[in-house]
């Protein structure tokens, strides 16, 4: 039987992001992580927009996850760049979509003007409402720990490649 909740127990697992995911803001930088975070928001968007048009199918289904994973990875990655733990949260989209847009704007707002408290609260508030979307995701889809493990795994595993120059894996769930 699948305990609930997965993606709690996903993102605490620190073998899963501390010391790729950390190596990768070093080697990529702040910026750069930042911009990825913002299009991985929008590939969530995409995907949730395929599974609201053509139901769950496989494919929408395996889209929806690896997005999924990405946007836990750049939750993390944004937490750290810019230390935004434990802020209070007051944002409720009523939508995935409005969530990820508001995150999209709260990181483009800080690279271009700057970390001040105002900014970075806005950043806390809007990832714990894409957090909160991406709990229902799971739910609604009956998404497993397995599932978001096994992307995230091979995510990390193609991170470590990507900036160790060694080649790359076809993605077992994208042929």
């Amino acid at each position: 039987m699948n305990k609930r909740p997965t993606i709690e127990e996903v993102y605490s697992r620190p073998e899963c992001f501390d010391a790729v995911w950390s190596e990768s803001i070093e080697y990529y930088g702040v910026t750069k992580q930042s911009v990825t975070c913002m299009e991985e928001c929008a590939e969530l968007i995409e995907a949730y927009d395929d599974r609201k048009r053509d139901g769950l199918m496989d494919g929408t289904r395996a889209h929806l996850v690896e997005e999924m994973a990405d946007v836990l990875i750049c939750l993390w990655l944004l937490e750290r760049m810019y230390d935004v733990r434990d802020r209070d949260s007051r944002t409720r989209h009523p939508s995935p979509v409005g969530a990820c847009v508001a995150l999209i704007k709260a990181v483009s707002k800080i690279l271009r003007y700057g970390t001040e408290e105002e900014r970075l609260d806005g950043l806390a508030d809007a990832m714990g409402d894409v957090w909160r979307w991406l709990i229902r995701f799971e739910s609604e889809n009956n998404i497993t720990r397995g599932e978001l493990d096994g992307m995230i795994e091979y995510k990390m595993h193609r991170q470590a490649r990507r900036m160790h120059g060694t080649s790359e894996r076809k993605d077992p769930h994208h042929g």
